[in-house]
C-alpha cells in the first residue's frame, strides 16, 4: 500500500517553465534540480553507510525520485538551449530586417 503517494508523483511530475523565462533561469533551475538528485544520493548513501541497508519497500520510490530529479534537470537544460537557439534566430532575423529597411 502506498499511504504517500510518492510513486504516483515520480511517475506523473512534469516541469513547467515560464514562457518568458530566460535561459539563465532555466539553468538556475536545472542546476537546483540536480542539485536535489546529489544530495538524494548523498542521503541515500548515508543511511546505507549508517544503518548498514535500506527499506527494501522505500528503496525503488527513492531512485525512482532521483531518476525525476535527474530528468526535470535535463527539460531544464534542453530548454535553456532551446531558448538561446530561438534568441538567436530572432536576433538574426531582427537584424536582417533593419539592414533591409536602411537599404536605399
Amino acid at each position: 500500500m502506498d499511504i504517500y503517494g510518492e510513486a504516483w508523483l515520480t511517475r506523473h511530475v512534469e516541469y513547467f517553465s515560464d514562457p518568458e523565462a530566460g535561459p539563465d533561469a532555466l539553468l538556475n533551475d536545472a542546476t537546483e534540480w540536480l542539485h536535489y538528485a546529489h544530495n538524494a544520493i548523498r542521503l541515500l548513501a548515508e543511511f546505507v553507510e549508517e544503518r548498514g541497508s535500506v527499506n527494501a519497500q522505500r528503496l525503488p520510490t527513492m531512485l525512482e525520485s532521483i531518476a525525476v530529479f535527474i530528468e526535470m534537470g535535463t527539460r531544464c537544460a534542453t530548454q535553456a538551449h532551446l531558448r538561446m537557439q530561438w534568441l538567436q534566430i530572432r536576433s538574426e532575423e531582427h537584424s536582417t530586417i533593419e539592414a533591409e529597411s536602411d537599404a536605399p
